[in-house]
């Protein structure tokens, strides 16, 4: 019943959503799919005192979808509204599509799964696991600037994650990387102005996710 509610209620959102502004999804999905964050930057700027609440919409949407990297969006929010409320934004976009993602699935669909994780020893570890050290294992996840925040957070609605570790941990988490993506959309754009901060601001990425790897490694040849 709950997974048909839950079906339902998406479905719903959608097509009123759809029929309210229909040329607004096409235009929006043609510019993110080519990547331009410039174009993107000037359609939001169009919609003029409704552009934060379509930019905010954009990122829940975009939470659903998992396809599109959330780095077009933000730099487009970056130029937009300036470095500042373009992080500002562009993390309360991210929060709340977390947020809405993480309620639809823990409260209608996790019955669906809940047959996986019995069926699967990885997943009923992480089932287990996440009960008692699910704050840090989801504030650790959310701190990585290219990890696919829709599937981080589909796994922790069907942990036992409590939901106020959870918030807090989607709140602190994803305040770093955002930063990072406002950051580089923007500066992609402006690359003449901003050359040395973008080439820092990469490799400081790049530097992380090769520690990391170099962590992962070592860990896997110590087993």
């Amino acid at each position: 019943m709950n997974k048909l509610l839950g079906w339902l209620a998406i479905i719903i959102i959608i097509g009123l959503s759809y029929m309210w502004q229909p040329e607004f999804f096409h235009n929006a999905y043609a510019i993110i799919e080519k990547g331009d964050i410039a174009a993107l930057a000037e359609y939001l700027r169009s919609f003029g005192p409704a552009s934060i609440l379509v930019t905010i919409i954009l990122f829940v949407v975009m939470t659903f979808t998992i396809v599109f990297p959330f780095m077009i969006l933000s730099g487009a929010a970056g130029i937009v509204y300036g470095l500042f409320w373009g992080v500002i934004i562009s993390w309360a976009g991210e929060v709340i599509g977390a947020l809405v993602m993480f309620i639809f699935a823990r409260y209608f669909f996790r019955q669906a799964v809940e047959g996986w994780i019995v069926k699967s020893r990885y997943l009923k570890q992480v089932d287990n696991y996440s009960a008692t050290n699910g704050f840090k294992a989801l504030l650790l996840a959310r701190l990585l600037p290219l990890a696919p925040s829709g599937i981080i957070t589909a796994v922790a609605a069907i942990s036992k994650i409590s939901f106020k570790d959870f918030l807090l941990a989607t709140v602190l988490g994803k305040l770093p990387p955002v930063i990072i993506k406002v950051i580089i959309g923007h500066d992609i754009v402006f690359a003449g102005e901003n050359l040395g901060r973008l080439i820092v601001v990469t490799v400081l990425v790049i530097l992380v996710y090769s520690i990391l790897w170099w962590r992962k490694k070592k860990q896997k040849s110590q087993a």
